[in-house]
């Protein structure tokens, strides 16, 4: 409850059972944290590591199009 900024999770196929996710989810809401949940399709963990096989440069391009307007966000907003 305590969480004030805006929190993206942005999960790989597999990471979390859709159960987990949902679990999750609900336990963000009863916190009354903004946040989104996204699973990057055909992607797998570790997907940002570009030193291994997991490494998914479409995977990455998708994070960062959603971190980078976070952060300015949330830099703009103090």
């Amino acid at each position: 409850p305590a969480l004030t900024a805006h929190a993206h999770i942005g999960l790989a196929e597999g990471d979390m059972s859709p159960e987990a996710i949902g679990e999750l989810n609900r336990a963000l809401d009863a916190a009354g944290v903004d946040y989104t949940t996204e699973i990057y399709p055909g992607a797998v963990h570790g997907f940002t590591m570009a030193d291994t096989d997991a490494f998914s440069p479409s995977a990455l391009r998708r994070h960062w199009d959603r971190l980078l307007p976070l952060l300015g966000r949330a830099l703009a907003n103090g």
